[in-house]
């Protein structure tokens, strides 16, 4: 089970570096049996036909333990995800969730045929400074179809999707007056980081989990600074940041 990483460049004397991931205990029980998170990344992925890579692997296991302990820890309050694309992440969740008979409500934002926000000064930081045709691209990447996800989440009625940008999308009636155990931040950019953190971290309740996708991201610098400038005003009780991008905080 050894996987060569085309990001991995060779060293100076010019062997090949890649990961073996049967030295990675998950990896090698799901190869003989199935892994509970890699057996629900997979299933998501091939559910919303998704793409895959390590980092994703990487990330997408941290947001899948804090949804595993907040729900069975008790923490009250719904479950919110700024920005789903595919669907890949929200359904990998909702699927845990319904197993646990968790009780409570998952919503949804995402501007679904709008893709990315537009970037601004604090998004144009080192390799986040994309051309205008890269930046468009970048943009459209991320895309989906409202409907066609819809249809995919459609096992799991306590999952309600919202269309629209942020934070206008937050406008849904009664939104305002929920409170929170756990919320994703995977849209990228500095504005819609930001406002995301401003509307949710008010209405969390103590012990609940904020996780950011996209910290430490080069391609995406702005969503380190967004998170960066409202912890310096909030101090949360615990942060964590990943080797492979993202972080976790926790309220």
């Amino acid at each position: 089970m050894r996987f060569r990483l085309p990001f991995l460049k060779s060293n100076k004397r010019g062997s090949e570096r890649s990961v073996d991931f049967e030295r990675i205990d998950r990896y090698a029980r799901h190869a003989d049996d199935r892994d509970p998170y890699l057996g629900a990344y997979f299933e998501a992925a091939r559910a919303t036909g998704s793409s895959d890579n390590v980092f994703k692997q990487n990330r997408f296991f941290t947001l899948y333990q804090m949804a595993q302990r907040v729900s069975q820890s008790g923490v009250p309050g719904d479950f919110a995800e700024c920005g789903c694309w595919r669907g890949h992440s929200t359904y990998m969740v909702a699927d845990l969730l319904k197993s646990l008979k968790w009780q409570g409500r998952f919503w949804v934002f995402d501007s679904f045929e709008g893709g990315l926000s537009d970037k601004v000064a604090q998004d144009r930081i080192g390799r986040g400074d994309s051309s205008p045709e890269d930046t468009k691209r970048q943009k459209m990447k991320f895309t989906s179809d409202y409907e066609q996800v819809q249809a995919v989440l459609s096992p799991f009625p306590f999952v309600s999707l919202h269309k629209g940008w942020i934070p206008g999308v937050f406008n849904v009636p009664g939104l305002s007056d929920r409170r929170f155990s756990l919320v994703h931040i995977d849209v990228d950019l500095y504005e819609p980081t930001r406002d995301s953190l401003e509307f949710f971290y008010p209405r969390m309740n103590p012990g609940g989990v904020i996780v950011i996708d996209d910290y430490g991201s080069a391609t995406f610098p702005g969503s380190k600074l967004a998170v960066d400038e409202y912890m310096a005003k909030t101090k949360p009780s615990f942060f964590l940041e990943s080797h492979l991008m993202g972080a976790v905080l926790v309220v």
